[in-house]
């Protein structure tokens, strides 16, 4: 064999040989990306796919398949198993603006962002499924997996956009804001505002004036001004029930009106609903009590507890505390009742 034959030999020996190397690591780089697409990437995505799923069925069975394709398009649901609790989350300082909902016709549906995600899913990895064979055996990608094995789930509370007509469709925002109403919170109504109001309930206006620039002014005696503090607490709390949107503002007339029912309720009525023999003391000592009743309190302390725990606030729970009858034991002791609640209410 002359020299020249036995170089030209060696050197294709060699290409031959390095061909067959690049050939094997290649081949253990497709074995390593076949295994992570199975180990990790597969499962990875069906759960996603599932957990989007989960959540999307949730907040349309909850608040209507709007407000689903809502929290859809604007990646409220992800897949992280969170999308209905993010939802929840955004409810606490939003109300939904369901008349608007209901109206909605929208140029998208969760099947199409599902085809959409599983297209793009695809021919991400599309080399790789050509090259581990994927194609031979009819598709193992998540979403033809989730149809095959789980059948098609997408209809079940999903909703198409509609057919076309030959007419130019005119489709709604998917801006989550534009269905949304902010919440305007707990509302400190104005001093001189609630004043006002007040002073038609629970004889306030023996107790309350105004001066001649309108500013509200103050003659508390006994325990007035803790019935007055618990009246406008109350009031307070239900303001946003009564907020006006447009106008932006409380109608603290309502509210004031609402507020002393809640009072009622919760004082005076709840007391004589656990006590007997009730009787009103016309002409109680500073200091003492304005009500008197006998007998062991008809429900048990923990009861008792749980209905104080109830109250939003310190005044309401202090004036249910003063209103207490003198008289009345806790069940199984000789503790006054009244004495009880003054002391874990100062």
């Amino acid at each position: 064999m002359s020299v020249f034959k036995g170089i030209a030999t060696g050197f294709l020996g060699a290409a031959i040989e390095d061909k067959a190397a690049k050939d094997r690591n290649k081949a253990e780089v497709l074995k390593g990306a076949a295994q992570n697409y199975y180990t990790n990437t597969l499962p990875q995505t069906i759960e996603m796919e599932n957990n989007r799923k989960t959540s999307y069925d949730r907040i349309a069975t909850e608040f209507g398949n709007p407000a689903a394709e809502l929290a859809d398009i604007n990646n409220i649901i992800t897949g992280d198993g969170k999308g209905y609790d993010n939802f929840k989350d955004l409810l606490k300082n939003n109300n939904l603006k369901k008349k608007d909902l209901e109206k909605t016709t929208f140029d998208t549906s969760y099947t199409k962002r599902y085809e959409t995600r599983g297209k793009t899913f695809n021919e991400k990895y599309a080399p790789i499924f050509e090259q581990i064979g994927i194609k031979e055996i009819g598709g193992m990608g998540p979403y033809t997996v989730k149809s095959q094995l789980e059948g098609d789930t997408t209809t079940d509370t999903m909703v198409d956009a509609p057919a076309a007509t030959g007419e130019t469709q005119q489709f709604s925002s998917t801006k989550l804001s534009d269905y949304l109403i902010p919440k305007p919170g707990v509302l400190q109504i104005p001093e001189n505002e609630f004043g006002r109001v007040a002073t038609s309930y629970r004889n306030f206006k023996n107790v309350i004036s105004f001066d001649p620039q309108g500013n509200v002014k103050f003659a508390f005696k006994g325990t007035k001004d803790v019935e007055y503090n618990a009246l406008r607490a109350v009031t307070n709390q239900v303001s946003p029930n009564f907020y006006n949107a447009e106008q932006k503002k409380v109608n603290v007339g309502s509210a004031v009106e609402e507020a002393n029912k809640i009072l009622t309720g919760q004082t005076e009525n709840h007391i004589m609903d656990v006590v007997d023999n009730y009787q009103v003391v016309k002409q109680p000592a500073p200091g003492k009590a304005g009500s008197t009743a006998t007998g062991p309190l008809k429900i048990t302390e923990d009861d008792l507890l749980d209905h104080l725990a109830k109250m939003g606030t310190k005044s309401e729970q202090r004036y249910y505390a003063l209103s207490f009858p003198t008289g009345v034991t806790l069940p199984g002791t000789n503790q006054d009742v009244r004495e009880f609640l003054l002391n874990i209410t100062r």
